[in-house]
């Protein structure tokens, strides 16, 4: 009886850590969508990967990956066209931090 506890407490730890390398992965993913849907900005993966751990995941009230989005657009806007952006917004611990985003190919993402 009490290995089956032991083993249900090591499954729940096994799956916490699991999910939150998953979470990571799914707001690179957003974050890639997000700059692809809303300013045409096709960021490379690993350039979308970087800016999470940079910034950090998003959390209720606070998603520095949407102001980093916005950042990227208003950059677009002003007319750099250039391969390589780089934007400084604040991570989610509100400290400012420069993240450089990168042009993918048609074919990437």
């Amino acid at each position: 009886m009490k290995l089956s506890i032991l083993s249900a407490f090591a499954f729940v730890f096994a799956t916490t850590g699991h999910a939150q390398a998953d979470d990571r992965t799914a707001a690179a993913i957003y974050f890639h969508n997000l700059a692809k849907s809303a300013c045409g900005f096709n960021i490379t993966p690993e350039s979308a990967e970087k800016a999470v751990a940079t910034l950090g995941t998003p959390r209720p009230g606070h998603d520095p990956l949407l102001v980093a989005v916005l950042e990227l657009c208003l950059e677009i806007k002003k007319g750099n066209k250039s391969k390589t952006i780089e934007v400084q917004v604040p991570d989610s611990r509100k400290v400012q931090r420069k993240v450089v985003l990168e042009k993918g190919k048609w074919w990437q993402g």
